[in-house]
């Protein structure tokens, strides 16, 4: 088990001054307004990149999945599978009656509820400057900044390990989610996959078969892991008619393109390259997502990976 803190807070998905200007949640990032704005100054930086918060709150990250795309890069991931996964997000966190605009459809027109009460659990700032949580609907019995350790009981309870065993959401497991939390997400997903529960029976690009993708509309058509989808999306604008230069591509830039893996079932260490293969239409990936472990940003050069010490949140203390 890993210690996480307790942040207590909102979860806001429209702006009543702003409604056309507001927040745009998906699958697995929602706006949230912490009572104690100093908790999430404090939490680690390993990217190095502070948390970017405003007063209105900070985007949060649901740790360990990864929803298809609602809006990336003025593109979109199968709508249906986009889209189930963010009412199933805001319905968990208890927001109800909430539509779109038709011309902007991933703003809240109107909801009975513009925020609710609710509560994160979080151990760092990733290289966006989001929040990555646990997402919780309603208000913790402890008090903000608590050291809370986290196990698989928990972690159940969270947005985030229900809508992977709903099958609405990939795993998308980063280094820093501990071990066990990870096996016991990864079964989760497993359980889901098993069942076809969701998403799963329309997935694609994955061990089970290559995808065929000769353009972007065909792109925005699937289902596959969204990691690949946003690597898939930047090679296609730049030009390229197949994938048989994909692996190259890839390789060029490894900070940006060619994420840092730990692969677990060989026990190696590897990047995305080694669980992609492209030639020709076809794309996918060796592995399951659960079967690795993707490094965070590495941090720019002389920035610190954590704030100083005397700001980190003490058990059971505010700051």
């Amino acid at each position: 088990m890993m210690t996480y803190t307790l942040i207590r807070g909102s979860f806001v998905i429209r702006y009543p001054d702003r409604p056309r200007q507001g927040p745009e949640p998906d699958g697995d990032t929602v706006k949230f307004r912490p009572d104690t704005p100093a908790l999430v100054e404090a939490l680690p930086r390993r990217s190095g990149r502070p948390a970017a918060i405003t007063a209105r709150g900070v985007s949060a990250r649901l740790e360990a999945i990864d929803a298809l795309e609602t809006h990336f890069a003025e593109t979109h991931q199968e709508e249906d599978g986009a889209y189930a996964a963010r009412d199933e997000l805001l319905r968990l966190l208890g927001f109800t009656n909430v539509t779109f605009w038709e011309d902007l459809p991933n703003r809240v027109r109107s909801a009975d509820q513009d925020s609710l009460r609710g509560h994160v659990l979080s151990n760092g700032i990733d290289g966006n400057g989001r929040l990555i949580a646990f997402c919780y609907a309603g208000d913790h019995p402890d008090p903000d900044g608590t050291t809370v350790f986290v196990d698989g009981p928990m972690a159940d309870r969270s947005v985030n390990a229900q809508l992977l065993a709903a099958g609405l959401a990939y795993p998308a497991f980063y280094a820093t989610l501990p071990a066990d939390l990870r096996a016991h997400l990864a079964e989760t997903s497993q359980a889901a996959r098993r069942k076809g529960s969701g998403l799963w029976p329309r997935s694609d690009a994955d061990p089970d078969g290559a995808a065929t993708v000769r353009d972007l509309a065909e792109l925005e058509r699937l289902v596959m892991w969204p990691k690949l989808f946003r690597r898939i999306v930047p090679y296609l604008a730049a030009g390229f008619a197949d994938f048989d230069g994909f692996d190259a591509w890839l390789r060029a830039d490894p900070v940006n393109r060619d994420d840092e893996l730990f692969l677990i079932p060989k026990l190696e260490r590897g990047n995305l390259h080694d669980v992609v293969i492209g030639a020709g239409a076809g794309i996918q990936l060796t592995m399951w997502p659960e079967d690795f472990i993707i490094s965070p940003d590495p941090p720019a050069p002389g920035t610190p990976v954590t704030p100083p010490p005397d700001a980190l949140p003490r058990p059971g203390m505010l700051p």
